[in-house]
């Protein structure tokens, strides 16, 4: 009787193992993450020059200036017949491929500043003018003498009588795996304010490059949620005030920043421009910016410091205009690509062993890149987590056939959870949460969530303003919620037209509402939800 019971719950436990289902999943965010960045690439085009002057020119402008009440003495003037400082011109910004055989897309003004080499000497010129006086005068004369607009005049009669020496023009891509490639353009449209579209076609020489999937910006519609990629330059080694702690190899990694298109417009040739608060900095112009499936449907054109919630896009329908009429055609996939997508779609099923090797097939056409690094790295541990029968499928077929043998007359009866009752909700903390780019001041309140299970039960979110986040992510969401049923970026609250809207962003485990799995529904007071499925985090709304 003793041995049968042994052999009983042997093959019982044996049962319990091989139906797990816990294997890790890829989920949405990630796979849209790792799928993007390898494609985004920094451009790189600016002039760098000796710019080279008299110790007599300053001495004259010393003596205007003391002419218009400055006690100031010049400094450093040496004792040589010519002076030098370095100056340059042009800038950085991003870019994304579009064709496997070298076809870049960015914005117009990203290449611009190299296109003209007379515009580019007159700012070459400039640049070291301001450099010198900088140099040899203080830096306070210089501010009061900007606040009046008279320091153009000194700029122009120092760029009268000084020359460029030692130029040197660098028209660059870096591809995120950190190889840099000289560039031609192929095609150019100016910027939005010279009434063009903003576009420039380029081409390096090479070939099986990652490339990105170009959407329909027409079905864009506005609350949709975006993620603009790039290479900003406050977020690079070389920048000035936080450059000093990061690596040089953290340069190769693309900035990836949500937010959602807050209005559609049209610029003054009647051209449709996308407005959003997705952040988009000094450097980011001219890179990407994608849905949730990882299609792009814009490009970073235009932002101001000074209004940080109104940024611009490019609409990707321009773009294919644009690319149309270059002859240019679009959603080819290479090599790479072929084997990368697979390797993705096989790690968001869980299968992770095809997974790994179609990931090494495609490490070795691009290799070095810190996306296609780190995703080996969570494919490792997935295959490392499995369980035999998992690894070795075809090994565990005999074993199956026993198993479903003991198991098919068990029958478990489904016990529905009762719905929670609102009255027996005890309120422990409350705060407001706001998106990010919500305008200073008292916030427009939506309404609160109440968390209603584990560690944080009790605890009431105001939800002050449109576009709030929930999910897993900390960098993504205003609400976080740190359950692993919950996707990284799980589901967004918006307001349409007076009422409430919850929107599932495709998360991995599902949102709910009073038991029924939804897409997008409008919240009413009393209504419990559930993210991640019922065993996950359930929160009641009260309007």
């Amino acid at each position: 009787m003793a041995s049968s019971s042994r052999l009983l719950f042997g093959f019982l436990l044996l049962a319990a193992l091989a139906c797990r289902g816990d294997v890790a999943h890829l989920d949405q965010d990630a796979k849209m993450a790792y799928g993007v960045k390898p494609a985004v690439v920094r451009i790189s085009a600016f002039a760098t020059a000796q710019f080279r002057y008299t110790p007599a020119v300053i001495k004259e402008i010393a003596a205007a200036l003391k002419r218009e009440g400055f006690s100031t003495i010049a400094q450093q003037l040496g004792d040589g017949s010519e002076l030098a400082v370095p100056t340059g011109a042009g800038g950085s910004g991003s870019g994304f491929i579009i064709h496997p055989d070298g076809l870049v897309l960015t914005s117009g003004h990203v290449v611009e500043p190299t296109r003209n080499a007379d515009a580019l000497d007159r700012e070459l010129l400039r640049n070291g003018a301001i450099s010198a006086l900088l140099k040899h005068f203080p830096v306070d004369d210089l501010r009061k003498l900007h606040r009046s607009e008279a320091l153009e005049r000194y700029i122009a009669a120092l760029v009268d009588k000084s020359r460029l020496d030692n130029r040197v023009v660098t028209n660059e891509i870096e591809l995120s795996n950190g190889e840099k490639l000289p560039f031609t353009i192929d095609r150019f449209s100016p910027a939005l304010a010279q009434r063009g579209t903003d576009l420039a076609l380029l081409r390096v020489n090479h070939k099986n490059l990652p490339a990105l999937t170009l959407g329909d910006s027409d079905s864009t519609r506005v609350g949709e949620s975006i993620w603009s990629v790039g290479y900003p330059a406050v977020a690079s080694s070389t920048d000035d005030v936080i450059g000093g702690w990061l690596s040089r190899d953290s340069d190769l990694e693309a900035t990836f920043n949500p937010g959602i298109i807050t209005a559609i417009k049209r610029d003054v040739t009647n051209t449709p421009v996308f407005q959003s608060n997705v952040a988009i900095y000094r450097g980011n112009s001219g890179g990407p910016a994608v849905n949730r499936g990882g299609e792009v449907i814009g490009i970073s054109t235009w932002g101001r410091t000074d209004a940080e919630a109104i940024k611009f896009l490019v609409p990707i329908n321009v773009a294919r205009s644009f690319l149309r009429e270059a002859n240019v055609p679009v959603n080819v996939e290479g090599e790479f690509d072929q084997h990368y997508r697979a390797s993705l779609d096989a790690a968001q099923e869980g299968k992770w062993t095809l997974a790994s090797t179609e990931l090494a097939s495609a490490s070795n056409i691009f290799p070095n890149s810190p996306d296609v690094i780190r995703f080996r790295h969570d494919t490792d541990r997935a295959l490392q987590s499995m369980p035999l029968w998992r690894k070795h499928p075809v090994a565990s077929i005999g074993a199956g056939g026993a198993l479903a043998a003991i198991v098919i007359g068990l029958t478990i009866p489904r016990v529905r959870r009762p719905r929670i009752p609102l009255d027996m909700l005890k309120v422990t903390t409350e705060r407001v949460v706001s998106p990010s780019s919500a305008p200073a001041g008292a916030p427009l309140m939506l309404g609160k969530f109440t968390i209603l299970n584990g560690t944080r039960a009790g605890e009431r979110l105001g939800l002050g303003g449109s576009g709030i986040r929930v999910g897993r992510e900390t960098a993504m969401c205003e609400i976080v919620l740190e359950n692993p049923k919950v996707s990284r970026l799980h589901a967004e609250v918006v307001s349409i037209d007076g009422k409430v809207l919850l929107i599932d962003r495709n998360s991995s485990n599902g949102t709910y509402v009073n038991d029924q799995k939804i897409d997008k529904r409008f919240l009413k007071d009393g209504d419990i939800i559930y993210f991640g499925g019922r065993n996950a985090v359930a929160v009641a709304f009260h309007a």
